[in-house]
């Protein structure tokens, strides 16, 4: 999983879902309108993530 903050543009954020991030050949992507949305999105996926810088 790929967090994008697009608020400059669209004021929301993507998520994109890829099955490898350097090189990715498999996924799909989700839209989320603000900060709100996402941790609703995050929290309602039940995800476990670890956080890595960029």
């Amino acid at each position: 999983m790929k967090l994008h903050d697009d608020s400059e543009v669209t004021g929301g954020y993507y998520i994109y879902l890829v099955d490898d991030l350097a090189e990715p050949t498999d996924g799909g992507d989700y839209w989320v309108a603000d900060r709100g949305e996402l941790e609703s999105f995050v929290e309602s996926s039940r995800w476990e993530i670890e956080w890595l810088p960029e």
